[in-house]
């Protein structure tokens, strides 16, 4: 009975790696299906995540972790993925014309079509057949008719042929029956997919109207790696994932293709970048910093002033007023407010001091207004830490500090301030770092304009990085560089990490965690 016993765990281990077996066979499957797809972060993304998973199963020093290894495999997968995506993109050419793998480039570009000089067109009308298959019945030039099946020749005098209504056009045909226009339009796409009649008179449907014997225009050449032009005969080479012809002429559809460092040495080597990407660093800093300090600031003061007073509890409900109230919703009034033409805040100050200031064109009052905009957003969020944080101060020491004859300007310099900051400096440091990357405020108060002068591409002055990287990754036409706004992404998580080590130097969060 004890033998029998102590073989159960011996057995259930065995059925626990038999049960990985299976489980990480069909992980390495699929990791090699994505990297012949060319899907690299994810495979990489997933190969760590098997070799956590066999560390957790197959080492007893990981067994506490069985439990949760369902949760930290998807939390890998949704952290290390796009980091890991972000990466290799910031080393590719990824961006307009370069969005798909060389492979998927040259499917695309044997897909199209031309007509031959001399080639035939037709006009045409859809007949379709009880189990689906569509049918063209083909008018020439002379006015000869043709039926047309997928992959089959055109046949001239096909039996089953009724009679020819005024456009000569069969009213019947055996076993299909005539679409009228209503029903063609919506399945025009469908009928443009097909290929009708068998090479060299393969039709294909160009219009509503029209037909035509198209040929493929390219056609790929693995012996030389090229892209043949069959219309022009150009030889379309690969130049850094764009096809290119030997007068300097490219397709329109590129593949994305490793290019190493350039766009960090873009960034870091290039005036036109470097010069106003310095400005929006430095802006960037600004920012933060300014609306963490003034938040702090006025939620310190508003905590002092109305603490004490009577009916505090209706006066903290109207202070924390900002907080619940929607981030979008919040900013949109503000914007409606210091509108030079609706807004009501520009009448008053003209009326005090006979002008207002540019809140949407001057660069400085846009930035003011942007932080203006912050701090009352994240005011009440200090508001209730430092009134929770000054509670928790033992008033013995203000009582001490009264018999020493410290006032109340003394108090709030050597008592309150020194342990208040103590408490709140992890948060103020992480409310830095979130306002370093608060694309929000920046981008739906002015979309991060005024615009600046002389840039490689459009950027504003009240931009910071990640509203910058937004714009030049979706927003900016014709110059679409996903793979320049990936390197930027990479640098600015490397400035935003460099920002967490330092919190976690200088507060010890995780002291107690290592002792």
């Amino acid at each position: 009975m004890n033998r029998i016993v102590s073989l159960i765990p011996r057995n259930t281990y065995i059925l626990h790696v038999a049960l990985f077996g299976v489980f990480i066979s069909g992980m390495l499957w699929l990791i090699a299906h994505f990297i012949s797809d060319g899907l690299y972060p994810l495979a990489s993304a997933l190969s760590a995540i098997a070799v956590f998973l066999a560390l957790v199963l197959l080492r007893r020093h990981f067994t506490p972790l069985r439990w949760l290894a369902i949760g930290i495999a998807l939390a890998l997968l949704f952290t290390l993925y796009p980091l890991l995506y972000t990466l290799y993109l910031s080393v590719t050419n990824m961006g307009s014309g370069h969005l798909m793998s060389k492979q998927q480039a040259i499917t695309r570009l044997e897909a199209e079509m031309y007509l031959a000089e001399g080639g035939e067109t037709y006009q045409w009308a859809a007949f379709q057949a009880p189990d689906g298959t569509y049918a063209l019945w083909l008018i020439d030039s002379s006015g000869t008719g043709y039926f047309a099946l997928p992959d089959q020749s055109l046949q001239a005098d096909p039996p089953g042929i009724g009679a020819l209504d005024e456009d000569n056009i069969p009213t019947s045909i055996d076993g299909y029956e005539r679409l009228p226009l209503n029903r063609t339009v919506p399945i025009i796409t469908q009928l443009s997919a097909l290929a009708f009649g068998a090479p060299p008179d393969t039709v294909r449907i160009r219009s509503l109207r029209e037909a035509a014997a198209l040929q493929p225009k390219y056609r790929y050449d693995a012996a030389q790696d090229a892209i043949l032009d069959q219309e022009t005969g150009a030889v379309y080479r690969p130049v850094e994932g764009t096809f290119t012809s030997e007068t300097g002429e490219e397709l329109p559809i590129g593949y994305i293709e490793f290019i190493g460092l350039r766009h960090f040495q873009d960034f870091l080597g290039n005036p036109g970048f470097r010069e106003p990407l310095l400005r929006v660093l430095l802006w960037n800093i600004i920012f933060a910093f300014n609306s963490v300090f003034a938040s702090f600031a006025v939620g310190l003061v508003v905590t002092l002033l109305f603490e004490n007073l009577p009916g505090k509890r209706i006066i903290r409900a109207l202070l924390i007023i900002p907080w619940p109230i929607p981030v979008l919703i919040s900013i949109l009034i503000w914007r409606s407010m210091l509108n030079p033409d609706l807004g009501f805040v520009a009448p008053i100050l003209e009326s005090i001091f006979g002008s207002s200031p540019e809140w949407f064109q001057n660069p400085f009052w846009t930035r003011f207004a942007v932080i203006m905009v912050n701090v009352w957003l994240s005011y009440p969020y200090f508001y209730v830490i430092s009134a929770g944080a000054i509670r928790s101060i033992p008033g013995e020491i203000y009582d001490a500090a009264v018999v020493d004859g410290a006032n109340g300007w003394k108090k709030l310099y050597h008592i309150t301030l020194p342990l208040l900051l103590r408490i709140v400096m992890p948060l103020l440091i992480a409310s830095f770092t979130f306002n370093f990357n608060n694309f929000n405020v920046i981008y739906i108060f002015n979309y991060g304009n005024p615009p600046m002068a002389n840039t490689v591409v459009p950027m504003g002055h009240t931009d910071i990085l990640i509203s910058f990287v937004y714009r030049l990754a979706f927003i900016t036409s014709n110059v679409t560089n996903y793979g320049l706004a990936a390197a930027i992404t990479v640098m600015l998580f490397v400035l935003v990490a460099g920002f967490v080590l330092i919190q976690m130097r200088f507060t010890n969060m995780f002291r107690e965690t290592e002792e």
